[in-house]
């Protein structure tokens, strides 16, 4: 192991290493960066570095650990500067050096109100003078040093995180918090209305003038704050969703083997098809059925106007009716078939062989996931899926997030 001088390796610290002179720019979790005279760059490990043969520390003091600890990598240069400095003044009541060492003395170190071996609360009593501060300040800086290194010295009142709420009156909270639950499933309100609500009420309950009402700006700040995440003010859709969700933490449906959880979902394209007996143009509706193991589209219909069960029913067929093999030496002509289609209008032949087989993979469903439209609670789907031994599992009223993968597919085709 190399006989490296004792020292710690800060920001600044200069050394010798591999025949040259650098300096330390950075401290990583594992290594550092040093930059030479000309401002080249180099990055290496500090395991590595220490045990060159070649590595040697220049001009370190005995206490520079007090001058850049680890924590105070997050300053800047201008406030590294101001620590340093002020480390310095506390090293030169300590010690009697800015340095913290007689080998690194300054000129005219020391100082005779600072010489090494005067009385402590004297030294401390000039350096309250040449600072214009108490000599209770002195000391307090005195103490964060000896206890935290030079980190202790950072003024951190400024990082200190402030309660957005403080301040306000507890009563006018809950009063907007229960307002503020009364319209989750109203319409959205404004923020006027909801302010003029909480002081009425506020003013029925405890009398008028009672409870102190904040002044607008801050009031709108308040609801800004206690509504954060809640979509109160924003669309009335995700609002009314995102408070019937559980209190309890989010699940997810995890599936282990093809077939186990089937996701059937209907969408409006926002499409229009023509009629080929009336020649009229309709809307045109998309379900599919989507393997939740493996996000393959195993079933899909494309129908005017609505969506009927017998529809849904077609597409559950789709999923679980298996393929017919193919004809010796015409393996290809099964390609499998993974995602939507790329195009809205597509050839039906594409989707069935010459004797109406459809093309689409199979999988023997075992558990449909199902929202609680009325083609999935119908007679027809629930008498289909008893006949095959399928079970039923339907989503919670109003939560899009029970089927994410199958709605976006259907909303993004």
């Amino acid at each position: 192991m190399n006989d490296v001088p004792a020292g710690i390796i800060t920001i600044g610290t200069r050394l010798c290493s591999d025949g040259g002179i650098w300096e330390v720019a950075e401290i990583t979790a594992t290594g550092v960066v040093l930059r030479d005279a000309l401002g080249g760059l180099r990055q290496a490990g500090t395991s590595h570095l220490l045990a060159d043969p070649s590595t040697r520390l220049l001009d370190v003091p005995a206490r520079q650990a007090a001058l850049s600890p680890p924590g105070t990598s997050g300053l800047t240069a201008t406030e590294t500067e101001d620590l340093k400095a002020l480390a310095g003044h506390v090293l030169e009541v300590l010690t009697g050096y800015q340095r913290g060492s007689e080998a690194l003395a300054l000129p005219g170190e020391p100082k005779p109100e600072y010489a090494p071996g005067s009385p402590k609360l004297r030294r401390c009593e000039a350096k309250a003078a040449e600072l214009g501060v108490s000599v209770m300040t002195v000391r307090r800086m005195i103490w964060r040093f000896e206890a935290g290194g030079p980190e202790g010295l950072i003024d951190r009142r400024g990082q200190r995180r402030k309660d957005p709420l403080a301040g306000a009156d507890p009563r006018w909270l809950d009063m907007a918090r229960q307002v503020l639950a009364e319209h989750a499933q109203a319409s959205k309100p404004t923020q006027d209305l909801v302010l003029a609500e909480i002081a009425a009420r506020l003013d029925a309950e405890h009398g008028d003038g009672a409870v102190p009402v904040p002044k607008p700006t801050r009031a709108r700040a308040l609801l800004r704050e206690i509504t954060r995440g809640t979509s109160a003010f924003g669309g009335t859709k995700a609002k009314r969703e995102i408070a019937g969700r559980p209190a309890a933490p989010y699940g997810r449906l995890r599936a282990t083997r093809p077939g186990e959880y089937l996701l059937l979902d209907t969408t409006r394209l926002d499409v229009f098809a023509m009629d080929p007996v009336t020649l009229r143009w309709v809307q045109a509706e998309l379900t599919i059925a989507m393997d939740l193991y493996d996000r393959c589209v195993t079933g899909l219909r494309l129908t005017p106007v609505s969506t009927k069960a017998v529809d849904a029913a077609a597409v559950l067929f789709e999923s679980i009716r298996p393929l017919p093999e193919p004809a010796a030496g015409h393996a290809d002509d099964r390609p499998p078939y993974h995602g939507m289609p790329s195009q809205v209008i597509i050839d039906a032949a594409r989707l069935a062989t010459k004797d109406g087989e459809p093309l689409l993979p199979s999988v023997a469903a075992e558990t449909i996931l199902v929202d609680h439209g009325k083609i999935y609670l119908s007679e027809h789907l629930m008498s289909a899926r008893a006949r095959l031994g399928i079970s039923v599992q339907p989503a919670r009223v109003y939560q899009a997030t029970d089927k994410p993968r199958v709605a976006y597919c259907t909303s993004s085709g």
